[in-house]
């Protein structure tokens, strides 16, 4: 690991800079403020003075900074005294609004987001090469203008004459530094087969931008040089430059002749080895598949055919532009760097300072526009693998399969699972592929369309495919979900009927064991129409019987069928489930239970008013449930049992097929060994000494449930770091069912997470680790308060065998007898609308 000191000792001189110009700048703003209330001409004079002359030194003293109006309002004078910006066409190019001051929206947000304020100055060339490119306390243009100016830096950049591209002598020795993400905290196969090739060709370094489950970094063993999972939320260029700088270092990357940049957002198609066969055999300083402008944007109507690179470089290098993506550059899917580029103190510079941005958008006009700018402006000559400029970004647009018939390697993502520019017939995408393939080796078709479907949200896909070409040739772009008024328009024009169901999977995609018991109990019922509505992902499990309709919530087919539902059921807070404000007079929302009360619970904000009905385990849930949520009346609660629990309690001959196999699945990954499942909801505390060793001790398996795996607060990477002997993921992702979990545990670690609170009603020991009032009703196995010393805790647990509890119904509980989800339904049926 190599620490980069050029680079730490130019951001301290940088550092310095920025925070000698700030004390002046306070100075300033406070000495023109007091000077322009007192009369507007000094005030005028005294800025005027500051233009011409920069702002004066004032050694160590640390002025305090003034108001953040007073500072907009300084800025704003100078900006606008200074003749430098153009207004009016800063105004047109960033479509600001009717009456906004084009001004005081640069100096006051314009600035930060790199909008351009005149084509006579370069505002991020000059941030990035005189200021602290981390640091943005500093407004660029008014730096140069009270200080750079004076000190002799440029506005714009001075383009270098083009050097002498580089010429490989032998085969290259190469690096790849590879950025990951998986919102599922997974390696996913299709990365593993794009790594497997890449390491054919160079030394992989893997670094995923998040945390991933315990276990997932080992697959890539054999395959890569190093792989490491760190959250740092600055997308790709993030984990470039966290791996060049610090994780494999700059002095390790000397012993290359070039150093690939790729990342997870592509597919492979087919082997590299025709690319980098071709381009060892180019000129060039660094090089990429292809390259991008916005200039040469795709057409239905006019030519938009390629345009050969070099005419290309000619027209397209050179001209200034308002905004960065039109100037011509190499996307960072696939950057080639060779070593003429890789000692230049200013690209190291602009790799080694990225730093995390508000917007992806930044990203790419920072770092992946940025970078190619400068480049090019330093003398560095680039080459394609295709030796044309197609249209717009061509691995988006419409002539995307002409380039997979050029030989193009790669598909973005993106491309099949969103297609942002609308390209028609998409849905067809696997079969236009093995056309555009012939006499390749079959690309991963059924890995690619797994993939896609578990990170893509199915009204997305929905979206995506239903582009189409009418008969004149026209594009037809998709009809989008409505929303807001739109939606309440269509509920109060389309009627309700009493039997007609609504089953919503949760926002993560899974479908809620409650809702699944319901679902079971009436799947086959004809009389009944059920629509299961989507999210997230497809399920796992597509629901099957009389009458069921499965369909995205958010695509218009799958409103019109939600609005005609009479009874909306509910297993998340209200106001999750149904995102929308249905009025109770067409609808009845009823909920199928919130889980057994272990604390003094309150609404938290949420509308319960317009639920019709909650299903409880007992009276005595009724009762808490009606004196802490003020808009819940007790007769409005249904003491039927929680659906949710029917299965907990079901033998497993008895279960569903895909739940019972699951549960095997579990119990195989275990082999014998007792489970403690770590289920929180709240961000991780400090873990107790000697966990790793307890569990050892007693060859124990941790599973680690949270809602979200790649927190960089979370309990899976806080139990990841303590090196325990068996540590597994039971995240939705892993483990669709809670219900499978439940049934496998042993023991269960929690704050105070509802659904794991339902291991109480199987007698499975329950430790809490936050404080919290007892069980309203007695004869629950109750939960041991553990937060004093959770070890001493567990060690009596795993002493003791994990001893289950004995399950004593309280009274006015509903039997636990696998039968809470019929007498739910029971109830459903005598609903009637108004």
């Amino acid at each position: 690991m190599t620490t980069p000191r050029k680079t730490d000792r130019l951001l301290e001189q940088r550092r310095a800079e920025v925070d000698d110009f700030r004390r002046r700048w306070f100075r300033f703003c406070r000495r023109w403020r007091a000077a322009n209330n007192r009369d507007p001409e000094e005030g005028r004079a005294f800025l005027e003075a500051a233009l011409a002359d920069g702002l004066p030194e004032i050694g160590d003293v640390v002025p305090p900074p003034p108001a953040p109006a007073v500072e907009v309002a300084a800025a704003r004078a100078v900006v606008a005294a200074s003749g430098f910006m153009d207004a009016d066409d800063y105004a047109v190019q960033h479509r600001l609004r009717r009456g906004t001051d084009p001004v005081r929206h640069f100096v006051s947000e314009g600035w930060r987001s790199l909008r351009t304020p005149s084509l006579r100055f370069d505002l991020w060339h000059y941030w990035a090469e005189h200021l602290d490119p981390t640091d943005d306390t500093v407004n660029p243009l008014v730096h140069y203008l009270l200080r750079g100016r004076h000190d002799g830096l440029a506005p714009l950049p001075t383009p270098a004459p083009t050097r002498t591209p580089t010429t490989l002598t032998t085969g290259p020795r190469r690096a790849c530094l590879f950025a990951g993400y998986d919102r599922d905290g997974l390696v996913d196969e299709t990365v593993v087969l794009y790594l497997t090739e890449l390491a054919r060709h160079a030394d992989v370094f893997y670094l995923a931008d998040g945390v991933l489950e315990p276990g997932e970094l080992a697959r890539l063993d054999g395959i890569v040089q190093g792989a490491w999972s760190i959250p740092h939320a600055a997308y790709d260029f993030g984990s470039f430059s966290l791996l060049a700088r610090e994780l494999v270092g700059w002095e390790r990357l000397e012993a290359y002749d070039e150093v690939v940049l790729a990342n997870d957002s592509c597919y492979l198609l087919r082997p590299l080895d025709d690319v980098f066969a071709e381009m060892d055999t180019r000129a060039c300083d660094w090089w990429s598949l292809q390259a991008t402008s916005m200039e040469h944007d795709e057409s239905y109507i006019t030519d938009d055919s390629p345009i050969p690179l070099a005419e290309a470089k000619r027209r397209f290098i050179g001209p200034r532009h308002w905004t960065d993506d039109r100037f011509l550059h190499l996307s960072s899917y696939f950057l080639v760097f060779r070593r003429p580029v890789l000692d230049d103190p200013g690209f190291r510079w602009r790799l080694d300072t990225v730093t995390r941005q508000e917007e992806k958008r930044l990203v790419i006009h920072k770092y992946e526009v940025g970078i190619s700018r400068y480049l090019v402006d330093a003398g560095f000559d680039f080459d394609t693998y295709l030796p044309d400029l197609w249209a717009f970004h061509p691995l988006y647009g419409r002539h995307f399969f002409e380039l997979v018939e050029q030989g193009f390697p790669l598909v973005k993502r993106n491309y099949l699972g969103e297609n942002p520019r609308h390209v028609a017939d998409l849905g067809r995408w696997e079969e236009r592929l093995r056309a555009a393939l012939r006499g390749v080796p079959d690309a991963p078709y059924a890995l690619m369309r797994a993939h896609l479907e578990r990170v893509t949200a199915p009204a997305m896909l929905h979206e995506a495919y239903a582009a189409a070409l009418a008969d004149d040739g026209r594009r037809q772009i998709p009809v989008r979900a409505t929303q807001g008024y739109g939606l309440r328009r269509l509920d109060r024009e389309t009627p309700s009927f009493d039997h007609w169901w609504a089953f919503p999977v949760s926002p993560s995609g899974r479908m809620d064991p409650g809702m699944r018991a319901v679902l079971d109990e009436v799947r086959d019922d004809p009389s009944l129409h059920k629509v299961v509505l989507t999210r997230g992902r497809p399920l796992d499990e597509v629901p099957t019987g009389e009458r069921v309709t499965v369909i995205p919530m958010d695509t218009p087919a799958g409103q019109a069928a939600m609005v005609r539902c009479g009874v909306l059921l509910a297993a998340e807070k209200p106001d999750v489930a149904w995102p929308f404000a249905f009025p109770r007079a067409r609808h009845h929302h009823v909920h199928l239970g919130v889980g057994l009360p272990a604390a003094t619970e309150a609404s938290d904000g949420v509308d319960w008013a317009r639920v019709e009905a909650v299903a409880t385990a007992s009276t005595g849930e009724a009762l808490l449930r009606a004196a802490t949520i003020p808009d819940l009346q007790l007769g409005r609660t249904w003491a039927t049992g929680l659906p949710r629990h029917d299965h907990l309690v079901l033998a497993p001959d008895d279960l569903p097929a895909d739940v019972r196999a699951e549960e095997e699945r579990l119990r195989q990954r275990l082999d014998g060994r007792p489970l403690v499942v770590w289920w929180m909801h709240g961000p991780a505390r400090d873990l107790p000494d000697g966990l790793a060793d307890w569990a050892r001790e007693h060859d124990v398996v941790v599973g680690v449930r949270e809602p979200r795996v790649d927190r960089p607060d979370g309990w899976t990477r806080a139990l990841m770091a303590h090196d325990l002997p068996h540590l597994v993921g039971l995240s939705d992702r892993a483990v669709a069912s809670t219900t499978s979990i439940h049934r496998v545990a042993s023991a269960v670690v929690t704050d105070h997470d509802p659904h794991a609170l339902d291991a109480l009603v199987t007698g499975v020991p329950v430790l809490r680790t936050s404080p919290g009032a007892d069980l309203l009703d007695e004869g629950w196995a109750r939960p041991r308060q553990a937060d004093d010393d959770l070890l001493r805790h567990l060690r009596d647990l795993a002493e003791g065998g994990f001893a289950c509890r004995d399950v004593e119904l309280p009274a006015g509980a509903a039997p636990l007898d696998g039968a809470a989800a019929r007498r739910f339904v029971h109830r459903l049926r005598s609903l009637r609308l108004r």
